[in-house]
């Protein structure tokens, strides 16, 4: 596992992906949960830093979300962009980087321990499983 500035990189999470979900179904579900929770307190470390760190950001732009994808998980806002013909000054255009700035690193930098030791418990605990199957 790889620590970068920005990420956590764990190399090898689509061949391991393949290989858990070949061998056994449940296995593949566990790893991601095994992702999701430990990508949960970046989650609500961001939520918690956006509410505190951004003026007038608003609920629906202050909650995120943990997204999985064969080769990645990340943390992003829940809400997704809109466009509005109406209001222009509702529009922020520099809310992406003040998020990421503000929030979402910062999340990432104080919860990388934790993060990084939730992984390798599962995958630890999932290992010990897959050699049971």
């Amino acid at each position: 596992m790889a620590v970068g500035d920005k990420v956590i990189r764990l190399e090898g999470m689509a061949d391991l992906q393949a290989a858990f979900r070949l061998a056994d179904k449940g296995l593949s579900k566990d790893l991601r949960a095994a992702f999701q929770s430990a990508a949960e307190p970046v989650r609500q470390g961001a939520e918690a830093l956006a509410v505190s760190r951004i003026r007038r950001i608003g609920v629906t732009w202050s909650r995120m979300r943990v997204g999985i994808t064969r080769t990645s998980v990340y943390v992003a806002p829940r809400q997704r962009g809109v466009t509005s013909k109406v209001g222009a000054r509702a529009r922020r255009p520099n809310l992406a980087p003040l998020l990421l700035d503000r929030a979402m690193e910062p999340a990432l930098d104080a919860n990388r321990e934790k993060v990084m030791r939730e992984t390798d418990d599962a995958l630890r605990d999932l290992a010990r499983t897959w050699s049971r199957v």
